[in-house]
């Protein structure tokens, strides 16, 4: 049956390397405030092993074994080591192995001590990532949680002002053009045995074409007509393919194919008008979960990161409250409803004001810092797109003055039916238009003043969370991760967090000693 392991071990006087060190680096060794030791106490310590209890039964059924071969709060640790280092597995084994203190950091005191295989290590994050799939869990999150709550506890760490940012994080997948992703899909869904048992023969015949082809190279010698061509006549042979066999089969192929073309009611095949094909369509069958987002002049296919992290606690560390992975296409203001519900679960504070930029401001947001018992203050930096010419103030009558920032002439504007408005302005060539405002224009406006109006003081303390961000991608080449999926993302995006916070108390507690020595 499924057992915690032991916190405290008894430590060997012959296989101690205490026992073997100078006084110097014994003493080193055994400092508090040193790193690895700093890392056990608030990482490998404090790692509730009940929570992965589901991953393990009692006995053997089900394939699952009754208990852990290794302590999980050592393969837990060993993956905040591996994202807080940045390191490979092999790299990850071998300081494992042979580094003392990232033994020590681990609970390895003993030279006896054996560190868990790269087999079980492996076989527990397979477990980790079907479990998730399977039941939409993330353990290794709320195992993470229990430890920030358990940090915020300690240090007294207030959760009443949070900030939060995302970034955008590619994923490891090579970039294809459209016809490359059809194809690939198509190669990786269906075998050749089942195309040549395809009864029509012409069918057939494209079928093994296009199963044996390499999509690269038919996109770099095909003009835009012939690839046209060859596109619809793929989507017939996929269309076929799915035809024949059951609709529970091929999920990926199915997917696709409805992405990527139209289907009528009378069962003709026709390619879908690309500027039709939504974002979160597959980008790459080797990852279904990126997705395709452009910002700033950049592209990404991969996913979208979002941070949540403490402030104004002055003298203290902030610590990350929340870390949420979603596909690239995710926006901004989406995040905010849940992550401070989940922010509020760790630190067990209100939250009373968030910092954020311009992305996190919606409607509903605004209405969710409104309410009178859940609200906040929202303090956003700035409101996206580009600041109107016009101010627009509607008065208590439900008349509307617009004020034109340019020559600060104040307009009356004539009503035009329910809830909209028009101003006549004179270009510089002497033309006359109208203009029109609605509820909207107004609304923006009215946000706009409220965000201007906010001291730059409260406005700049979202700045600092861009450290964060920093700090979590570091280890990414090109803001690219060596991982796929969306799983697989937050693992690491968690356990990069939990490095992140750990490095900030360890930060703090060596400031702390260095004043009172």
């Amino acid at each position: 049956m499924f057992r915690k392991s032991t916190i405290n071990k008894q430590l060997d006087m012959f296989s101690s390397p205490v026992q073997m060190m100078g006084k110097r680096e014994s003493n080193q060794y055994d400092d508090p405030n040193a790193w690895h030791n700093k890392f056990y106490r608030e990482v490998t310590s404090k790692v509730d092993e009940d929570i992965f209890k589901p991953l393990f039964s009692d006995g053997k059924a089900n394939g699952k074994d009754g208990r852990p071969n290794a302590p999980i709060r050592i393969i837990f640790a060993m993956r905040v080591l591996k994202e807080g280092c940045g390191c490979s597995d092999e790299s990850l084994y071998e300081q494992c192995r042979y580094n003392l203190l990232f033994r020590a950091a681990l609970g390895l005191f003993n030279l006896s001590d054996s560190c868990p295989s790269i087999d079980t290590y492996y076989g527990f994050y397979r477990s980790l990532c079907k479990y998730n799939e399977e039941h939409d869990v993330d353990l290794f999150k709320e195992c993470f949680q229990k430890i920030t709550k358990a940090q915020t506890k300690e240090y007294r760490i207030s959760g009443k002002s949070v900030r939060m940012d995302s970034k955008l994080i590619s994923s490891n997948i090579t970039w294809y053009s459209r016809y490359e992703i059809i194809q690939k899909t198509f190669a990786g869904a269906v075998t050749r045995s089942e195309l040549e048992k395809i009864d029509d023969q012409m069918i057939r015949q494209q079928a093994m074409e296009f199963f044996d082809e390499d999509a690269r190279k038919t996109v770099y010698r095909t003009d835009s007509e012939t690839m046209g061509r060859r596109l619809l006549n793929l989507g017939l042979v996929i269309d076929y393919v799915l035809g024949h066999c059951g609709k529970d089969e091929k999920v990926l192929l199915r997917r696709v194919f409805h992405e990527q073309y139209e289907k009528s009611d009378d069962g003709t095949v026709s390619v879908r008008d690309k500027r039709l094909v939504n974002a979160k369509s597959v980008q790459n069958p080797n990852d279904p979960d990126a997705q395709y987002r452009g910002k700033n002049g950049k592209k990404v296919k991969g996913f979208s990161t979002n941070i949540t992290e403490t402030c104004d606690n002055p003298g203290k560390p902030n610590l990350i409250t929340d870390v949420t992975v979603e596909g690239a296409g995710t926006a901004d203001n989406s995040y905010v409803k849940e992550a401070l519900k989940e922010s509020e679960k760790v630190t067990g504070d209100k939250v009373e004001v968030l910092h954020s930029d311009g992305a996190y401001q919606s409607e509903a947001n605004r209405q969710l810092a409104a309410d009178p018992e859940k609200g906040f203050k929202f303090v956003a930096n700035g409101i996206q797109g580009k600041s109107s010419r016009y101010e627009l103030n509607l008065t208590d009558d439900h008349n509307l003055e617009v004020t034109d920032k340019h020559t600060g002439e104040v307009i009356q504007a004539t009503p035009v039916g329910e809830e909209k408005w028009k101003i006549k302005i004179t270009n510089d060539e002497g033309k006359t238009s109208w203009r029109y405002f609605g509820t909207e224009q107004i609304e923006k406006s009215k946000v706009r003043k409220e965000v201007e109006s906010i001291p730059f003081e409260e406005r700049k303390k979202r700045n600092n969370v861009e450290a964060t961000i920093f700090q979590y991608c570091f280890h990414t080449r090109n803001n690219k991760t060596r991982y796929r999926g969306k799983i697989k993302h937050t693992l690491q995006a968690v356990a990069r967090c939990v490095w992140i916070n750990m490095r900030r108390l360890f930060l703090f507690d060596t400031r702390i000693a260095v004043q009172m020595a």
